[in-house]
């Protein structure tokens, strides 16, 4: 497990929801969501809503499906929570997210929007491998959302985190 020093009380975990295939000449950042990429993306932050799960800022890689992802959780969410799009997220390793998880500790909850596997290898990282098979058995789905939240220290002061729920198109 890793530790997020300063940390938030609250953390999501948002991977992009499905995008297209590429064209021949189209690079992969710029690649859009799918028909069902939209339709779920949108699904996800309605359930966002509706459960109350509301960050406080969205930090979301600036490839173009995160991009798309992270707008429809902005557009649902009463509170408009502040976004910021980061390019260091496009094909990250768990510390880039965790880094930027940190620099926002003064928040009380920060959603990143990002890509597989470092989302994937995130959640691993925070919650463990027993928590993170039975969480995600098959593998982080695109769309899926979870929710983490600070659970306590450990005995060497680290924090401990706990899925408090995931939500899967």
């Amino acid at each position: 497990m890793s530790t997020i020093s300063p940390h938030p009380e609250r953390i999501y975990l948002f991977r992009h929801a499905q995008a297209v295939w590429p064209e021949p000449t189209m690079r992969d950042f710029e690649r859009p969501l799918s028909k069902r990429g939209v339709d779920d993306a949108d699904a996800m932050a309605q359930r966002l809503k509706e459960e109350q799960y509301l960050p406080e800022i969205i930090l979301s890689s600036s490839a173009m499906r995160c991009r798309q992802t992270a707008d429809a959780a902005y557009r649902a969410l009463d509170r408009r929570p502040s976004c910021r799009f980061i390019d260091d997220f496009y094909q990250a390793a768990p510390v880039t997210y965790i880094e930027a998880i940190s620099d926002h500790a003064d928040r009380q909850s920060v959603m990143i929007c990002g890509h597989n596997p470092g989302i994937e290898e995130t959640l691993l990282m925070l919650v463990g491998y027993e928590a993170f098979n039975v969480t995600c058995p098959y593998g982080f789905p695109t769309a899926g959302v979870a929710v983490l939240d600070h659970s306590g220290n450990t005995g060497n002061g680290l924090p401990e985190w706990k899925v408090t729920a995931f939500l899967a198109p």
